[in-house]
């Protein structure tokens, strides 16, 4: 977001509710109306309104804490959101495909390390004798394991309800 010419566009052809949008359902961790104002370059009453809004429909979550109230994605609504792509752009016969795929990338990880869980992995990572390369991509391993594991579930949610999900007519 360094670009003026690129703020000057986004700030010209975007609302305000969808700047404030855009950026707190980026944020990885979450982050306070001040912060999320400034990312989304409106003032703070407007985040806050926006914020407030998108938590009554249910895309944000709020979180109150020792330094006041921060804001982040629902997990709810991250987690339809990415279904909803999955069963639009793929069909059941694809993503039954995609299953197999991160089940053997599991399965690799699993056989390659001797272990079950990525949580074990980590453990394994601070076994004496594990030097801090080995330990970092043990770490990097274990992440995608449990980002496999991530997917896998999305994957197996959209094909368990994919009619449903792409339904065209709505129901009674």
């Amino acid at each position: 977001m360094d670009d003026p010419d690129w703020e000057a566009t986004w700030q010209e052809h975007a609302s305000a509710f969808d700047r404030v949008r855009a950026v707190v359902l980026a944020v990885s961790e979450p982050r306070s109306a001040e912060w999320i104002a400034d990312h989304a370059r409106v003032a703070e009453s407007t985040a806050r309104d926006h914020l407030d809004r998108l938590t009554d429909m249910g895309v944000v979550t709020t979180h109150a804490g020792e330094s006041g109230t921060t804001y982040g994605p629902d997990p709810a609504y991250v987690r339809f959101r990415e279904i909803r792509e999955l069963t639009g752009e793929y069909d059941s016969d694809e993503l039954s495909g995609f299953v197999v795929d991160l089940k053997e990338s599991i399965a690799e990880l699993r056989e390659a390390y001797d272990v079950d869980t990525p949580g074990a992995l980590r453990a394994a990572a601070t076994e004496p004798g594990v030097d801090a390369d080995e330990a970092r991509q043990m770490r990097r391993a274990a992440s995608d394991w449990e980002h496999y594991a991530y997917r896998l579930s999305l994957l197996e949610d959209a094909i368990t309800r994919y009619d449903e999900y792409t339904a065209t007519e709505t129901p009674a």
